[in-house]
């Protein structure tokens, strides 16, 4: 697939078609939504929040009482443009990947800002929480994905994506232990404390980022699932259990 010159909606269709015939996740995040509301990007553990893009402002996100079906906060981000947004589990935070190369850390309730996540040098293309909301991991235009700590914001792990250049996509394991990230036709799957990595497949072409490589850890954590144009759907297997280092 041709880099899309707008990565937030080319990302949500892609991955969300993709998942659409696996069993949905309870906590989903950015690009796992099983919805036709295509403003919607995820919601809380216990469904009482969601994260969702204005209606009136490009690029702004918002994050809805569902109960109350009112708005509690908008993101707008630092640069204007936020690529990717996502809930934490229990609903309190929203990560943001900025295209200024800053992954972002808010208040879901109010938006204020809590800190900013600096370490990557180009703009970041996704950014999201673990299912225990500990850790995040970011993807970014630089060719690494990195994880860091929810609570101080001090990076854990720098990960230099297989081929090099763009990283599009991560993910979490369903035990929060591994992460995924996917870029340049590569999946790699890496600890996320330690930064050992299990394996790197290729998927796709390699092409100094001309292409998105888009996959994500199934909903089980027993396959990657892959999404581009010239196969629509495919699982990899993973062996089962992996390591525990």
């Amino acid at each position: 697939m041709r880099r899309p010159a707008i990565f937030l909606t080319a990302l949500t269709a892609c991955v969300a078609l993709a998942m659409a015939e696996a069993v949905g996740e309870q906590y989903q995040q950015f690009g796992d939504a099983q919805s036709a509301d295509l403003d919607l990007l995820n919601r809380s553990s216990d469904g009482t929040r969601e994260l969702r893009r204005s209606e009136g402002k490009a690029y702004d996100i918002e994050v809805w009482d569902t109960e109350a079906k009112k708005t509690l906060g908008a993101i707008t981000g630092l640069s204007g443009v936020v690529n990717v947004a996502n809930l934490s589990p229990d609903g309190t935070k929203v990560v943001t990947a900025e295209r200024t190369g800053i992954v972002g850390l808010w208040d879901a309730a109010t938006g204020k800002q809590i800190r900013l996540l600096r370490g990557h040098e180009d703009q970041i293309h996704d950014a999201r929480f673990s299912p225990d909301g500990t850790t995040i991991a970011s993807a970014a235009r630089d060719g690494t994905a990195r994880t860091w700590d929810a609570e101080t914001g001090a990076q854990i792990v720098g990960h230099k994506q297989s081929g090099g250049s763009y990283v599009d996509a991560v993910s979490f394991s369903p035990d929060g232990r591994w992460v995924l990230s996917s870029g340049n036709g590569w999946v790699d799957i890496w600890n996320a404390r330690t930064g050992d990595v299990h394996s790197s497949t290729r998927i796709g072409p390699e092409d100094e980022g001309a292409f998105t490589t888009f996959a994500r850890f199934s909903p089980d954590g027993k396959a990657i699932v892959v999404m581009d144009d010239d196969k629509p759907k495919d699982q990899i297997p993973l062996v089962m259990p992996l390591p525990r280092n």
